[in-house]
């Protein structure tokens, strides 16, 4: 679509030019006509004492800085999916809930505002004006949206309490606070951390309003028997073992490392979800950190993400818990400088707050970094057991943990042998890390359920249960493997093969005549040619995109059409389910994800690659790593080499010797130039030799 303003193209879809902020004329349809009533969250966000400023300050240094701020509160607004409706001045007005309403529109204003007051507060030019701050009104009601006919300017206008309310809380917000009225609190479903402010009596109110401060996100949380759906079924023994060694460690005070291994979809995570109350009540904590397929090459994810895990746990930041288990009274500050170097060094990117002074001591040698964290690990480790008595660490999907990370977990099973520490890992069957086999890990494989636990699985899928003969068929043509039992039965209740009979569902027809599979391909196929075109569409489009995906970056890879209808389907269907309040999606199961992607021509894929790597080259938190691999799907193997010589760069700056060597023998593969190809290889095996970077 091309701006009426400045001619500037923009997507289909989009309601503001990219370039200059002027509304599209498009926008004009999404109200419907005369308008409707509907319920949205409404945020104020206001500079403090801009005027100040200005008196203060150069006007084009303030220009500058407040343009800067300005654009990022508007990335931020669009991030979460709200729309921004007016800048006045100093302030910005944002919607919640128009043109498109979602159930979780007060969080997405709350983590709106806390993505704001975080980017203001940002690092700044040792000469630029001070750091801006704001306050931030948020209320949630009803209100009226209809278009408003301004000549040139056409805009949706919107009456209702819960503007006029955002506006007035804003104004008794303190400098830096974020306040929010009761009925924003009561659908932020746990997700925000905040507090009592009070009640006050807002001008041009009649009644006090109960106002609550926003403190901050709440941390990870593991999963649940309640998060992982059905309920546990079969796995008496396995269930039995892994309780034995909760009891033997809490006897002993030495514990084990348990690596539990199994097919996609075989129930591993649902297996140790399962055995949480029972660690509880032997008196063990229990800390959760899982590992992403699209982590595997991001330096230290594993550490930060447990890190974190823990911090949550003990109610603070990660940065503080860090400095509590490493820093006791005792150590002499030549071993402080050295380890808090090189946490600040690997923290660059993390959450770990109050690390910015010691970057200063972060060793310059990506060896001597690498050498100085695994003390970290080992010291981390040694006291948390310490400090914190019994626990279990479940590491899950451990086949896609960071080389970088290997040192922390290494840590954990070393402090098994002495330590009421229970590691718990979840993996598929393939290779892992080299060390994994030298430290005296168990082994627990995990194979198909039985007959008989198949078909209670199959009855708790379909709501009743099926046939005997038809239960073992499913078992037959499954192997017992959970999810392709919850798929294929899915499949033929979808499909209307089942029929309820005297209490029992029965097959009106044999599996082979509805497709119903052998493998879990020939059962998502059959879904996925049973959905809609649009629906068909955008699962393929989704799969370009990655085992996660964002609603706003399909409808962008389909022109801009809208994506809601489809994606709905597709969760009904059970192939994509909600991964996070912000339209976030992740694949039922990545097999669901390789089976769309399959059913694609291959021009298509390298098609959408090239426009997803478009797309995520103008967003600058988008890793390089991530960039080249798209580009390399796309076929743009040229393009694709910049980003891999980043990728090892930013890997290097953190010590991650291995993940650096990786990127730049894949650049090396890729280049057409024989002389830029050996330079790369070369690089990368004298950083392998000498763990440090190479002279050029």
């Amino acid at each position: 679509m091309r701006c009426p303003v400045c001619a500037a193209t923009n997507a289909a879809a989009a309601r503001f030019c990219d370039q200059c902020g002027a509304r599209l004329p498009a926008a004009a349809s999404a109200t419907p006509a005369g308008g409707d009533r509907r319920i949205v969250t409404a945020l104020f966000a206001d500079v403090v004492e801009f005027a100040r400023l200005v008196d203060e300050s150069d006007p084009e240094d303030v220009q500058r800085q407040m343009d800067a701020a300005l654009a990022g509160m508007d990335e931020a607004i669009r991030r979460f999916g709200g729309s921004r409706e007016k800048f006045i001045g100093d302030a910005v007005f944002a919607v919640f809930g128009h043109p498109r309403a979602h159930d979780d529109d007060a969080l997405r204003a709350g983590l709106c505002a806390l993505a704001i007051r975080a980017l203001l507060a940002g690092d700044r030019a040792h000469d630029s004006p001070p750091a801006l701050q704001v306050r931030i009104g948020i209320a949630t009601g009803e209100v009226v949206a209809a278009d408003r006919d301004v000549p040139g300017q056409p805009e949706v206008a919107f009456t209702g309490p819960a503007v006029v309310r955002a506006s007035r809380i804003q104004g008794v917000a303190r400098p830096g606070e974020i306040v929010i009225d009761d009925a924003t609190v009561r659908t932020l479903r746990g997700r925000l951390v905040v507090e009592p402010r009070g009640s006050e009596l807002l001008r041009g109110q009649e009644e006090p309003v109960a106002l609550f401060a926003i403190r901050g996100e709440h941390g990870l949380v593991p999963p649940s028997p309640r998060s992982v759906g059905l309920r546990m079924v079969g796995r008496t023994q396995e269930r039995v073992l892994l309780r034995e060694a909760i009891e033997e460690t809490l006897k002993t005070s030495r514990g084990r490392a348990i690596v539990v291994r199994g097919d996609a979809g075989i129930g591993k995570t649902r297996l140790l979800v399962d055995l949480e109350a029972d660690a509880a009540a032997a008196g063990f904590a229990w800390t959760w950190a899982d590992n992403v397929s699209f982590g595997t090459e991001e330096p230290y994810r594993f550490a930060r993400v447990f890190a974190q895990a823990i911090a949550d746990e003990q109610g603070t930041d990660s940065g503080t818990m860090t400095r509590r288990l490493l820093f006791q009274p005792e150590i002499d500050s030549s071993t402080f400088r050295r380890l808090a170097g090189a946490i600040a060094g690997m923290a660059r990117d993390a959450s770990f707050s109050g690390w910015e002074s010691e970057a200063r001591w972060a060793p310059s040698d990506p060896a001597e970094l690498n050498a100085t964290l695994q003390d970290v690990a080992s010291r981390y480790v040694g006291q948390l057991m310490a400090s914190f008595g019994p626990r279990v660490v479940v590491v899950d999907d451990l086949q896609w943990i960071d080389r970088s990370s290997s040192g922390l977990l290494e840590a954990f099973v070393a402090a098994c042998r002495d330590a009421p520490l229970l590691v718990l890992a979840t993996t598929r069957p393939g290779p892992l890390p080299p060390w994994i086999d030298t430290n005296g890990l168990d082994w627990l494989d995990l194979g198909g359920l039985a007959a008989d636990e198949t078909a209670l699985l199959a009855a708790d899928v379909a709501g009743a249960a099926l046939a005997a003969g038809d239960a073992r068929l499913v078992h037959g043509r499954t192997a017992g493997n959970p999810l392709f039992v919850a798929e294929t039965v899915r499949a033929l209740l979808d499909d209307g093969a089942l029929a309820l009979r005297d209490g029992q569902l029965e097959l009106l027809e044999r599996p082979e005549a509805h497709a119903v599979p052998v493998s879990l391909r020939a059962v998502l196929g059959a879904r996925i040619d049973a959905l809609t075109s649009d629906a068909r569409e955008a699962l393929g489009v989704a799969s370009v995109v990655g085992d996660t995906f964002a609603d706003d970056v399909v409808a962008e890879l389909l022109g801009g059409r809208p994506v809601h209808v489809a994606l709905d389907r597709l969760a009904r269907a059970a192939l994509v389910v909600p991964v996070d309040a912000r339209r976030t999606w992740r694949f039922g199961h990545v097999l669901i994800r390789d089976a769309a992607y399959a059913g694609m021509l291959s021009t298509r894929r390298r098609e959408l690659h090239a426009r997803l790597a478009e797309i995520l080259e103008r967003d600058r938190w988008a890793s390089p790593t991530l960039l080249a691999r798209h580009r390399i799907a796309a076929g743009q193997h040229q393009r694709a080499i910049p980003h891999l010589v980043a990728a090892s760069d930013a890997a290097l700056a953190v010590g991650a010797i291995d993940e650096a060597a990786i990127s730049l023998r894949q650049a090396a593969d890729l280049a057409d130039d024989a002389e830029q190809a050996a330079g790369f290889r070369q690089r990368a095996d004298e950083l392998m030799v000498t763990g440090s970077t190479p002279s050029l």
